[in-house]
């Protein structure tokens, strides 16, 4: 009887503790996630500067090697980790007519990885991300493009160019400094499609 008392009263001790306020785990709040402002990456002029969208870095060294950048600027052209350009699962998709914040969920199909001579984001004014003006011979983004791209990791991110001139003057002039790109991005790093 004596031993059966002890197995109940070491049982409950057992149980009480279990149920002690103290070892219960509060769940975890999430952050919510919001779009960063990158400013004034400098482009190479030759060679590409490299980006990372998961720490807002510029890559440098041996990592420019790997899948761990995402795009690469040269001048007006944009480069994805992908095909030509890089080893990494990069792509990408330019949208047109399309609002920033709007854009919830990045497309399922549409993507281009780089080529030789032919880039995943299309160059030339009107046929990506800018414009030229022949009356300023300035650059300006294009109105509601959004690149959706897949990073060197295949995870996504929705990108818009707001301005490749230093400072980001609104109304950019032929005495300002080019080859400064300024946008904002957000990045999904669940590897998920969501874009909010």
């Amino acid at each position: 009887m004596k031993l059966i008392l002890k197995l109940f009263m070491m049982i409950s001790l057992i149980y009480l503790s279990a149920c002690d306020d103290n070892n219960t785990t509060e769940p975890e709040e999430s952050v919510p996630l919001k779009a960063v402002t990158a400013k004034d990456i400098k482009a190479g002029t030759t060679g590409k500067t490299y980006y990372r969208f998961s720490d807002s870095t510029v890559v440098t060294g041996a990592d420019t090697a790997t899948n761990k950048w995402d795009i690469a600027f040269t001048k007006t052209t944009i480069f994805t980790n992908s095909g030509t350009s890089g080893s990494g699962q990069g792509a990408a998709v330019v949208l047109t007519n399309t609002d920033f914040i709007g854009l919830k969920e990045a497309p399922a199909d549409g993507y281009k990885t780089d080529a030789a001579n032919t880039p995943a984001i299309a160059t030339g004014s009107g046929n990506g991300w800018y414009l030229y003006d022949a009356q300023s011979h300035t650059i300006k983004a294009a109105t509601g493009v959004v690149l959706v791209i897949k990073s060197g990791e295949g995870k996504y991110a929705k990108v818009q160019i707001t301005s490749y001139y230093k400072g980001a003057p609104e109304t950019p002039g032929a005495t300002d400094v080019s080859g400064y790109y300024t946008f904002k991005y957000f990045y999904q790093p669940d590897g998920s499609k969501k874009l909010e």
